[in-house]
């Protein structure tokens, strides 16, 4: 039988769910930043793929987790998923306007 949660993990689980709103939220305004973005790209016919942008957002943000203690390779993992995700978003847009323009 389990026992009963001690209320400091419950205290600890509730923080994380509060940070995980948070976390949340900033992705979202990340993402509408993303379209913002797209939308100056497909207007001054740029690439939507910028390997050297792309690769600097990796490595300051890697480089940054390693100052705080944290894994560089996990966090720069989380940053490959969102801006391959952004490419994705940015594509749909561009091709999108560029169609209609």
């Amino acid at each position: 039988m389990l026992d009963k949660v001690p209320e400091e993990l419950q205290n600890y689980r509730r923080e994380i769910d509060e940070l995980d709103v948070e976390f949340v939220e900033l992705l979202v305004r990340r993402f509408e930043i993303v379209k913002n973005v797209a939308a100056l790209k497909a207007r001054t016919g740029m690439d939507v793929v910028q390997s050297d942008r792309a690769e600097q957002v990796k490595q300051r943000a890697s480089d940054m987790a390693d100052a705080q203690g944290l894994s560089g390779d996990f966090v720069r993992s989380l940053y490959e998923m969102m801006i391959d995700h952004a490419h994705v978003i940015e594509h749909d847009i561009v091709n999108e306007r560029r169609s209609k323009g």
